[in-house]
Order: structure tokens, then C-alpha cells, then sequence
């Protein structure tokens, strides 16, 4: 059995908790930073922090490598970016042919560098929770590592205010993080609590399971717009509608799903093709798609 965080500190099951109560030994629970709930929840003064970090992170790579083609640079700029195992995250062991296993820049940047929006410098793939959606090869693990890296300072400081509330002993060590300010990489000391390594903690609100957010869009666009295309239709496909008791017609979402779906490299077409869908999705997410529930591990 894993030894908890809450339970290695001694913390009692009735004293609230705004973390993720990980496992701090080998152990990893299966879990993922999550941009939609990051944008969902930024009203929040340490939310907000995270999301602008990331904003101008990916603004920086954007404009200043993956636009230009500088991948010398660009990658340089991404090899900062190792696997966070402070934080205990990602899938678990018994999944772990599934994870990333170390961050490799050169693929990283060449997702980027091939998607039709981000090389062209379009704002859009300034946005992480969008590079998560539309970017191939970016999946759900690799953008929580993404965070994690480049927003360690803020997660640090989350983590001390935890540790202070809750009398947890903490230790002075060094981390690296994102400077959005000076444009670079920068270590820092700060005080978090250890065990064997550092830890840090993540508000739980914004951890997310595994989630297929392309078939999600896909299927959000299905229903909200291609159903209507096909509903106007002089003569549409049999198997895409059906005729109610009463005579009126309705679309049949999940055949329509079955026929249009794109593969994640093409989602790109449906955010030309239906200009509000993207950002109709992303309200959409925010009320759909909750936070992971982690009952569990109290």
C-alpha cells in the first residue's frame, strides 16, 4: 500500500485539504494538471497566475521559435522540461507503458512546428488548453508535465501555504521554473517539504483523470453543427435521421459522429470551417467536464 502524504504528516482525515493527497513514495496517482479546468477556474488569484504563466510561455515559444523555424533555439528553450516526479503524478504504475517517460524537445517542438495554427503565429496555440486539443502529439500527459515545469514556483509556493497551515516540516531546496518576466529559465531556492526528494502539491480542483478531449470536440461539433448541416439536406443519409411519432425529423448525433469525426491532426479544419465552435467547446468544457474526484484517497 502507498504511503500518503496526509497520513506520512499525520494529518487527520477531518482537517480540509485544497491538494491532492498523493502517494510520496514510488508510487504515482493517475492524475493530470488539466488546462480546461486551469480555464475554468482562473478567476481564482493562483489559477489566473498559472494560466498567464502559461499564456506567455507558449506566447514566447511561439513567436520567437516555432514561427521563425529556429528549432536550434526552440528546442534549447524546451530542454528544460523533465519529467516532474516531485509531484507524483501521471499513470500509475500498472500504466505505466502508457506515460511519457521523459520529455524529448525535439518532438515536442516539431508537434508544435506542424500544426497549421502555431507555426503561423495564430494566438491560438497560445493558449495551452487549445496546444492540448488541436496540437499532435501533445497529449493530456505531456501538457500536465508542460505545467508542472514551467509554473514550479507557483506550485511551490501553493505547497508552503499548505505546509504552513497545516504544520508540515518543510526544507530549503532548489527548483527550476518558467521567469515569464526575464523570458528564461531560472532556479530558485524555496522551502518545500521532503521525502527521500522534494515535493509539491497541486490544487486538486484542477487535476483532471484521462480524458478524450478530441472525441469530445468532435462530438460537440457533430451535435451542435454538422447535425444541422445534415438536417438541411435535401436528401440526407437515411441513417442519420429518424422521423418522430408527431412527423418532425431529428439528426441522429451519433451516426452523424461516426461518418465526420477527424483525427485530432485535423481538428484544425472544423475550427476554420465552424469559427465559434472552439470557443463554445471551452464553455462548454467548463461546465461539463468537472475536476477528478479524489475522495478517495482521504
Amino acid at each position: 500500500m502507498s504511503l500518503s502524504f496526509t497520513k506520512h504528516y499525520q494529518i487527520k482525515k477531518g482537517v480540509a485539504i485544497g491538494f491532492a493527497n498523493i502517494p510520496i513514495d514510488e508510487n504515482e496517482i493517475q492524475a493530470f494538471i488539466c488546462p480546461f479546468l486551469i480555464e475554468k477556474y482562473k478567476y481564482q488569484p493562483l489559477i489566473l497566475e498559472i494560466s498567464e504563466r502559461m499564456k506567455n510561455f507558449l506566447r514566447e515559444l511561439n513567436n520567437s521559435y516555432i514561427k521563425k523555424n529556429d528549432k536550434i533555439n526552440g528546442v534549447k528553450f524546451l530542454d528544460h522540461l523533465h519529467e516532474p516526479n516531485e509531484y507524483h503524478l501521471g499513470y500509475s504504475i500498472s500504466n505505466k507503458g502508457k506515460a511519457v517517460s521523459s520529455f524529448i524537445a525535439n518532438d515536442i517542438f516539431s508537434s508544435l512546428r506542424n500544426n497549421a495554427f502555431a507555426k503561423q503565429g495564430f494566438s491560438i496555440t497560445n493558449e495551452a488548453h487549445n496546444v492540448l486539443l488541436l496540437v499532435h502529439g501533445i497529449g493530456q500527459d505531456i501538457m500536465s508535465d508542460i505545467i508542472a515545469n514551467v509554473c514550479r514556483d507557483i506550485f511551490a509556493k501553493f505547497t508552503l501555504n499548505e505546509c504552513n497551515r497545516l504544520k508540515v516540516p518543510i526544507q530549503i531546496v532548489n527548483i527550476e521554473f518558467y521567469n515569464d518576466k526575464s523570458k528564461l529559465w531560472e532556479t530558485a531556492k524555496v522551502e518545500l517539504p521532503v521525502f527521500g526528494r522534494k515535493i509539491i502539491l497541486v490544487p486538486s480542483q484542477i487535476l483532471a483523470g484521462t480524458r478524450a478531449f478530441v472525441n469530445r470536440y468532435n462530438w460537440f461539433v457533430s451535435s451542435n453543427y454538422i447535425s444541422k448541416e445534415v438536417m438541411n439536406m435535401d436528401n440526407p443519409p437515411k441513417k442519420m435521421v429518424t422521423q418522430m411519432k408527431n412527423g418532425t425529423k431529428k439528426a441522429i448525433i451519433k451516426e452523424i459522429y461516426k461518418q465526420y469525426k477527424k483525427p485530432k491532426k485535423e481538428l484544425v479544419n472544423f475550427v476554420i470551417k465552424y469559427v465559434n465552435s472552439l470557443d463554445e467547446f471551452i464553455e462548454y468544457a467548463k461546465i461539463n467536464y468537472p475536476e477528478l474526484d479524489l475522495d478517495h484517497l482521504r
